[in-house]
């Protein structure tokens, strides 16, 4: 009888196991459960995270069961792991499992998440910043809300993802690691403030907030999982395992594979956004409100169309010579307009100061103004209730595809093209920053006679524009672009071709209401060359790019050779005209030795 029932006892036990070791190997395979441990879709072999630290078995980088397995055992002999991975503890006990550890007391992570209650999320966008590679596209932070009526929301929780790279790194050293690999990355948490301050105030970049219509409890899921993660590893790569990858996926623990679902090889901050708006959470849309914040230099653009012609000119002498305020056509002014034109001033001379520019005499005028300022009625004249700024999401779609027809002389060819990213000086301008040109991989073909020929690789093609709002500082903002590829040369010959690396540097002017850039640079180019028998060329380059009506945009330069044998001068122009988010047409002319027309349309995608 003892031999029978230990039999029973022994069979009931090994079925248990058998029973909990299924259950385990389900629950490891649960999409909650891949994402937590950031396992790499589609085989989930290996994870993103790269430090053994970060686990709690050896086998944990690369086995989700084994990983779920040491947690579980964890969970039940040290109550200390709840307090590490407190997201993977309540999703544990959602799914019906049960602990032999009481529920520990977590002091640091109680502090960090309740001391002010985390209420909601948001997904922050920064716009792109030419002067910083990795922020060319833009970025993507997210904030926990910890705000209320007594606490500025300047004191929410901000998480960046980001590169750990070398203080003075080299900027070739930079760009190469950042696309093939080398360093490393993780999130780390600051109060919101100090990326507000820098965004908007140093780099002078616009920020838009997407708030989330997240339920409390997953409010508190990401967040926990946050806690788990601020001490992980990643390798970094710019194209694709970036800020607005990693960032989106946290988002995606509680809504579902909705943001980073597409076989693009590539992930843009914009697409990311253009997809969240799109989202739903609950049978609802997961966006509740997009909040807006200017830079520096907005406002004070915003401020200047308050002026009067008048104004700004009186403006403009007082900020050249702060004695004016005392001349009689600036005493002579009423209140409104004195007090429309100091508070302009002001903005203009908080955006000298970031900049540290002509130190000394911002320093006298801040004073002469405050002198004035005092003379005058309390209370703001300028005020400043609205931006016309859109939306990332409603930006044009980064990359894009194109079927094109040329006439050179009297052949007519049919075109083929891809841009892999992002947008080019006749885009819309919404989310980007106006007039500049940021492509990479511009690829076309073109066929004729039943053959297929290359026309154009650029694997680079960077232009920024720095164009001042107003000339009175005379800051001396230059302008530059680099492009390195492959051309051929139609307006040459047919078999005329070019395989180069080129740069340049210059200036840029606005006018007709900041609608019309002018721009002039002087270009230096090497490499195999079809208009000349060197191995090197210069240029002198003079064009302008306008918004002739509505959205539709024109380009024109001409380009002016040093030392080309076959080609002293180019000359082109292009007009863009939209049709909708998705498409848009253009028509362009090239002429040097022949005379090239083209007629182009564009897809646009994510």
């Amino acid at each position: 009888m003892k031999i029978h029932s230990s039999i029973i006892f022994i069979f009931f036990i090994a079925s248990f196991n058998i029973q909990a070791s299924t259950t385990l190997k389900q629950l490891a395979q649960h999409p909650t459960w891949l994402s937590l441990g950031h396992y790499k879709k589609p085989a989930f072999n290996e994870s993103y995270i790269t430090n053994t630290s970060f686990f709690i078995s050896p086998l944990g980088a690369t086995s989700p069961f084994e990983e779920l397995k040491a947690t579980v055992q964890s969970f039940n002999s040290n109550p200390l792991t709840q307090c590490k991975y407190p997201a993977r503890y309540t999703w544990l006990q959602k799914q019906g499992l049960t602990f032999t550890q009481p529920k520990s007391s977590c002091i640091e992570l109680e502090q960090w998440r309740d001391e002010q209650p985390i209420h909601s999320i948001s997904l922050i966008f920064a716009s792109g910043y030419m002067s910083n590679p990795a922020s060319l596209y833009g970025h993507l932070l997210l904030k926990l809300n910890r705000s209320s009526a007594k606490n500025n929301k300047l004191l929410d929780y901000s998480i960046n993802y980001g590169a750990h790279v070398p203080d003075n790194e080299n900027g070739l050293v930079y760009i190469t690691k950042g696309l093939f690999g080398g360093y490393k990355a993780g999130f780390s948490d600051q109060l919101f403030y100090r990326h507000q301050h820098n965004y908007g105030e140093i780099e002078l970049r616009d920020l838009w907030e997407y708030k989330l219509a997240l339920k409390n409890n997953d409010t508190r899921f990401i967040a926990n999982h946050l806690w788990e993660i601020l001490g992980a590893q990643f390798d970094y790569y710019f194209a694709d395992e970036n800020c607005a990858f990693h960032i989106a996926q946290l988002i995606e623990l509680v809504i579902g594979e909705q943001l980073t679902n597409n076989s693009s090889p590539w992930m843009i901050p914009t697409t990311v956004f253009s997809k969240l708006n799109q989202a739903t959470y609950n049978n609802k849309k997961l966006v509740q409100d997009v909040l807006f914040t200017p830079s520096r230099s907005t406002v004070f653009i915003e401020y200047m169309k308050k002026l009067t012609a008048n104004e700004s000119n009186i403006a403009e002498k007082i900020y050249k010579t702060p004695d004016f305020l005392e001349q009689n056509d600036f005493t002579s002014l009423n209140i409104k307009s004195k007090k429309r034109i100091i508070e302009t001033l002001f903005e203009l001379v908080q955006l000298q100061q970031i900049k540290k520019h002509n130190i000394d005499h911002i320093k006298s005028l801040k004073k002469a103004l405050i002198k004035t300022r005092l003379t005058l009625p309390i209370g703001n004249e300028v005020l400043v209730s609205s931006y016309t700024q859109q939306a990332p999401h409603k930006g044009q779609k980064p990359s894009n595809i194109s079927v094109s027809s040329t006439r050179v002389n009297e052949q007519h060819n049919l075109g083929l093209g891809f841009r892999l990213s992002y947008f080019d000086s006749l885009a819309s301008d919404v989310a980007r920053i106006a007039f500049s040109n940021l492509e990479m991989v511009d690829t076309e073909v073109s066929i004729l006679n039943s053959k297929v020929y290359l026309d154009k690789l650029h694997l680079l093609d960077l232009e920024s524009f720095s164009p001042a709002y107003v000339e009175w500082p005379q800051e001396n903002n230059l302008s530059w672009k680099i492009n390195a590829g492959f051309e051929r040369q139609n307006t040459l010959c047919r078999s005329c071709t070019n395989t180069f690396l080129m740069g340049g540097i210059g200036k840029s002017y606005l006018t007709n209401n900041n609608k019309t850039l002018i721009f002039t640079l002087a270009n230096g180019y090497i490499g195999d060359l079809a208009a000349t028998d060197k191995i090197y060329d210069s240029s002198l380059e003079l064009g302008v790019i306008t918004t002739l009506y509505s959205d539709i945009k024109l380009r024109a330069s001409h380009e002016q050779f040093i030392l080309g044998n076959d080609e002293k001068s180019s000359t082109q122009a292009e007009i863009s005209i939209p049709i909708n988010q998705n498409f848009d047409i253009r028509f362009s002319y090239k002429h040097a030795n022949l005379t090239s027309w083209k007629f182009k349309l564009n897809y646009y995608w994510q």
